[in-house]
């Protein structure tokens, strides 16, 4: 049976959603490894990531009040065209969040880091797998598991906390690394903060297949 111009549009605009998260866990693992190799050119490649998902963030934007306006859905498929809105501007966020950290990698080019990056490129791989989990869930139009993404979100938690009482202590030992170990505590930080938008990212997918709220912290 042919397909109605609703189900073509939802499908357009879950295409695209699945392509800006594709964007935002990219943008997230080059700035990563732009900072721990002192990498201009990569932390470069996370500007145009960014860009790419302003651009494609407002054409999902408009792609679905023009769906909503010309189709009118109702029940699921209004809560599935609301959610990808949602959803959208989450990946958006978490590409700007990347860029971020891309721009303090560029401060290091010719200069040392602090330290070897460890947890921090964990915290990265950590992100990566739960925004896998938020594409695979949106692909299949399914809940993801919650539970875990949680999990994996309490474990970014205890990493920045781990990250935040040692770079504390090398601002204690030695004042003149200060400014280096708040650029590293600023990287620490956004990651914690995409960490919890993956997250939250899940519990709104939740909601759009079974119209149940799940919260997350």
């Amino acid at each position: 049976m042919p397909r109605t111009p609703l189900e073509r549009g939802m499908e357009k605009i879950r295409e695209e959603v699945l392509e800006l998260g594709g964007i935002a866990k990219q943008a997230v693992l080059l700035s990563v490894e732009s900072l721990k190799e002192r990498d201009v050119e990569k932390a470069g490649k996370v500007g145009e990531l960014e860009e790419k998902s302003d651009i494609l963030n407002l054409n999902i934007d408009e792609s679905a009040l023009k769906l909503m306006a010309l189709q009118q859905p109702v029940a699921r498929d209004l809560r599935f065209v609301n959610a990808m809105i949602k959803i959208s501007d989450n990946f958006e966020r978490i590409a700007d969040l990347a860029l971020k950290i891309a721009e303090i990698a560029q401060k290091y080019e010719k200069r040392e880091l602090l330290k070897p990056l460890i947890d921090i490129p964990r915290m990265a791989t950590t992100i990566a797998e739960m925004i896998d989990m938020d594409l695979e869930a949106i692909s299949k139009h399914v809940s993801p598991d919650t539970d875990k993404l949680v999990e994996k979100d309490d474990l970014l938690d205890d990493l920045y906390t781990q990250i935040y009482n040692e770079l504390i202590s090398f601002m204690v030992r030695d004042p003149r690394k200060i400014d280096d170990a708040t650029d590293l505590l600023f990287v620490a930080r956004y990651l914690e903060r995409i960490g919890d938008i993956a997250a939250k990212t899940g519990a709104r997918i939740v909601y759009m297949v079974e119209g149940r709220r799940v919260w997350v912290k």
